[in-house]
This record gives structure tokens, sequence and C-alpha cells, in this order.
């Protein structure tokens, strides 16, 4: 049985979910939350080592992957991707943050039962948000989610999963501000102890 639009926001605000709205998947939202080359003219990524690796290059890579793959450091990791998130939203408007990918470790039948086969999103503006790290925990919790951080006056993407080393940076299209904008990222991205590639 398939749930309305309804019945899942009156989920998700049983989960602790607040200030958000629920909406469909349509051709621009996956063109903007999308990662790929050819959905954005340049991409970034924030990793943990300054590039030029591959897998299974050596056995050094399968101990750093080992060594962030345990919880304590997989939560330092994202505390650090937040902090630059929001040291960098001091200076450029974040306007919503989105929450994708939204199977319940609860429910394995969850995605049958939602009403729009392409999926659905939840979106919080900014002001909606009283504490980024709750918000981030709460989706880790309770949901498969992911983050993605919509800073739209720089035509710039953050994407946050939590299954990952690294996050995504992606620009929609190039411009003086944002070129600038991706300057402060870099240095934001240095203090923590981690690289823009």
């Amino acid at each position: 049985m398939a749930l309305s639009y309804d019945e899942m926001q009156q989920l998700f605000e049983q989960m602790g979910f607040k200030g958000f709205s629920m909406r469909p998947y349509d051709a621009k939202m996956e063109n903007l939350l999308s990662d790929e080359p050819e959905d954005n003219v340049k991409a970034y990524v924030i990793d943990i080592v300054p590039g030029g690796l591959e897998d299974g290059l050596n056995d050094g890579i399968a101990l750093l992957e080992k060594h962030y793959y345990k919880k304590a450091n997989m939560d330092k990791l994202y505390e650090k991707w937040l902090e630059i998130v929001l040291h960098f939203s001091c200076y450029y408007p974040l306007k919503s943050v989105f929450v994708t990918g939204l199977a319940l470790p609860d429910d394995e039948e969850f995605m049958a039962k939602t009403p729009n086969e392409d999926g659905y999103y939840l979106e919080f503006p900014l002001e909606s948000i009283d504490d980024l790290d709750m918000l981030s925990e709460l989706v880790s919790q309770k949901t498969y989610g992911s983050l993605t951080f919509w800073f739209s006056s720089l035509d710039m993407v953050f994407h946050f999963w939590r299954s990952d080393v690294y996050m995504i940076v992606t620009l929609k299209k190039i411009t003086e501000e944002n070129q600038a904008a991706i300057e402060l990222l870099r240095r934001l991205v240095a203090a923590q102890g981690l690289f823009l590639v």
C-alpha cells in the first residue's frame, strides 16, 4: 500500500525532522543534486589525501581505509566536513540542505510504499535549521540518506555521503564569485588537515 505525501511527511516528523518540505524528484532537481561530470562544469573533492592514488595501488591505501572506516574516525571526519560547511556559510549564504536517498533502516519495504517511483527528498531551508550537527546525526541514525548543501548564489553544491571518506563540491557554472569562493574553501579545507583536489 502506497503512502501519501502527507503520511510520509508525518512519518519523518515522528522521527524528529522539523521545518522541512517533502518534494518529489524532477529533472531540474536531479540535475542540481547530480555530481556526474555531464551535469556540472567543474567538480572538486575534499579528501583525506592530496590525490594521485589508485585503489589497490599498495597496502597503505587499504590500511588508510580501515583506519577511516572505524566509527570514531569517521565521526571525526564528518565533524570536519560540517565545520567546513559551517565556516563557508559565514561568508556565502547557504540556501537549503537537501536530504536524499531516504531508505529507512527500520522499514526495508519503505521505498516500495512511496508514491513517486523516481524518489523524493526533504528540503530544509536554512532558517528551519537550528543545529546542523543534530540534523546530520538524525539523518545518520534514522535513514540511509545523504546531505546536500546548496549555495545557490554561487551555483555550488556540497555532496556529503556518510559512507565515503571524501566530499564532492560541484559547480553548475563558473563565475568570478564562485572562483573566489573556491579559494576560501581551499583555506578552510587545509585548516582541517584535508585536501581540496
